[in-house]
């Protein structure tokens, strides 16, 4: 009968030390400024034994599996620079992460101007990344993202509203990123080993029978299969589905054509 409180107590016991770590996210946040002007959402959590380099590695490992970009990292210096994709309701949103020796990790996220928050929905988000961290001398390997399924004119309209702004960030927010597109296949250029296969951006309603609308001067996307994918792409006909894995890789800004790589079809 002795046995049993102490049974009761365990599991209280073993979350005291992540009660005591939330707290001290929670403690440390803090909002300067106001819609109006545009606010500062920032808070800081502290692991003892965790160093610079393993600390980047693991936010960044972190705010991939969110699904968030990554702008710019620098292990070695203790700054990563993340951004919340841009959605129909709001433009992307950037947060700034600091590593420090002692094991000390900062975040700060800029609202901008006219721009409403959620200070308690933003430092839950904050501590629920922070409080993930363990201690750690090493650099972390840099976890693999799972392809993003999407409509290849979904995809288009996210990178158009990305270069919106800034055209020359769209490599810097795109870059790595690996894709399931679906869509229409509008021609097969390159050669044996080297085949590019190109999306038609409007597809008609019913392929192959109905011509889809010119896009001239929007945004295309095309892709550069991989050697042993020849079949696939000798087999293709203008109007037949594709859905390809393929990883981004760059935006030509003087065609408007985005290049993805290392593409196969997906059966």
């Amino acid at each position: 009968m002795k046995a049993k409180p102490i049974q009761l107590l365990l599991p209280v016991l073993l979350l005291l030390p992540s009660i005591a770590f939330a707290g001290q996210c929670d403690d440390n946040f803090s909002k300067k400024g106001n819609a109006l002007s545009g606010a500062e959402y920032s808070t800081s959590y502290k692991v003892n034994g965790l160093s610079v380099p393993s600390a980047i590695g693991q936010m960044r490992n972190l705010a991939v599996a969110d699904g968030m970009d990554v702008l710019d990292e620098s292990p070695e210096s203790g700054s990563l620079l993340l951004e919340e994709p841009a959605t129909v309701a709001h433009k992307g949103l950037q947060v700034y992460v600091t590593a420090k020796p002692d094991g000390t990790v900062s975040m700060l996220m800029k609202t901008r101007r006219g721009a409403f928050g959620n200070a308690d929905g933003i430092r839950d988000a904050m501590c629920k990344m922070l409080t993930q961290l363990k201690p750690g001398k090493a650099p972390v390997a840099r976890a693999a993202a799972k392809p993003i399924e999407i409509q290849v004119t979904s995809l288009a309209t996210d990178i158009e509203r990305q270069g919106l702004e800034n055209s020359a960030a769209i490599d810097v927010r795109f870059e790595g990123k690996v894709y399931n597109i679906k869509g229409v296949n509008k021609g097969v250029a390159g050669k044996k080993g080297a085949f590019e296969l190109f999306f038609d951006m409007n597809p008609s309603l019913v392929p192959g029978l109905v011509p889809s609308k010119s896009r001239r001067g929007e945004l295309r996307i095309a892709c550069r299969m991989m050697p042993d994918q020849n079949a696939y792409s000798l087999a293709m006909r203008n109007g037949d589905k594709m859905y390809l894995n393929a990883t981004y890789d760059h935006y030509d800004e003087a065609s408007y054509l985005v290049w993805f790589k290392n593409c196969r079809g997906i059966q």
